[in-house]
């Protein structure tokens, strides 16, 4: 039992690390959606992993050892799903990616050096911060679809909230608290498996094609188009002015396959498009800052 829990973790992490490396370590960017999916996979594996460890160690009372890397596993799993909630911003994503490796050190480290129940409050307590600022950031972002969005905010604030008042139970009343027994116990597994439910169902979501998240009704098409076209030609001649709106043509149609070509631009339903540009088109075709100004964004609703 020991050495499968012990492969388990290791498969687990292996996974995490090369897609969180090869999304963070590629010489261009990954588009924002799916970069998160990426991401996300590989938090789904830490899951996977640590419930797997888990029911080891609930199905055998010695396997002590099992304890902290299910416990590090599930935690560094929650920290990805906020990484994978900050890709459309490089730098706020390392950021989560460092506090993500500390939260999991946190876990671990005080796994073998605290006594069980301060370990345990260390958990909780770590828990609940980790999935309160998942649910911010997917409350927060704007390239993913909004459904599936909620659906991750949701669910990680419920486990926070959960996490918070076992943490809360354990230290006013605790090790003999209903809420206070270890954190991994019937109703605390009751709620990890809810969670994880919900978020495997909006990973799923968010595999769905962007042109399926919107209703007849509420569709928004944003045209971007190169402004003041005649200024634009006689200011970098009419072939740097043509590469330009074929390289915005192409940035748009690489993220949003069913966009619409207009004159001198293109027409999408992406969400928050120049966001996106604004990010990639210095990364992908070198566009200066003047460059990037000088797109011009209109929105309007169309029927489906």
């Amino acid at each position: 039992m020991l050495l499968l829990s012990v492969g388990i973790v290791i498969v687990s992490v292996a996974v995490a690390i090369v897609v969180a490396a090869y999304s963070f370590a590629r010489p261009l960017p990954l588009d924002p959606r799916a970069a998160a999916l990426r991401i996300a996979a590989a938090a789904a594996a830490l899951s996977v992993g640590s419930a797997v460890m888990r029911l080891i160690g609930d199905r055998d009372v010695n396997v002590v050892s099992v304890t902290f890397p299910a416990d590090t596993t599930f935690v560094v799993s929650i920290g990805l799903m906020c990484v994978a909630m900050t890709m459309v911003r490089q730098r706020l994503a390392r950021f989560a990616a460092g506090a993500t490796l500390l939260a999991g050190l946190t876990v671990a480290t005080s796994s073998v050096l605290l006594p069980p129940d301060a370990a345990r409050i260390v958990l909780l307590c770590t828990l609940a911060l980790a999935g309160g600022a998942c649910a911010t950031l997917a409350l927060h972002n704007t390239v993913l679809p909004r459904p599936p969005r909620i659906v991750i905010a949701v669910a990680t604030a419920f486990y926070a909230l959960h996490c918070a008042t076992r943490a809360l139970a354990f230290l006013t009343n605790g090790s003999d608290a209903v809420f206070g027994a270890a954190p991994f116990g019937v109703s605390s597994l009751a709620a990890a498996l809810l969670a994880n439910a919900l978020v495997a169902a909006a990973i799923v979501m968010l595999f769905l094609p962007v042109a399926r998240e919107t209703t007849a009704v509420s569709r928004a098409w944003t045209t971007l188009t190169i402004a003041d076209w005649r200024l634009v030609v006689d200011a970098y001649g009419i072939l740097r002015a043509r590469e330009l709106v074929s390289e915005l043509q192409i940035a748009v149609r690489d993220r949003d396959p069913d966009a619409v070509t207009v004159r001198h631009g293109i027409s999408t339903t992406l969400l928050s498009p120049m966001q996106i540009l604004t990010t990639y088109l210095p990364y992908e075709y070198g566009w200066q800052p003047h460059e990037v100004a000088l797109i011009d964004e209109r929105t309007e609703q169309r029927a489906a």
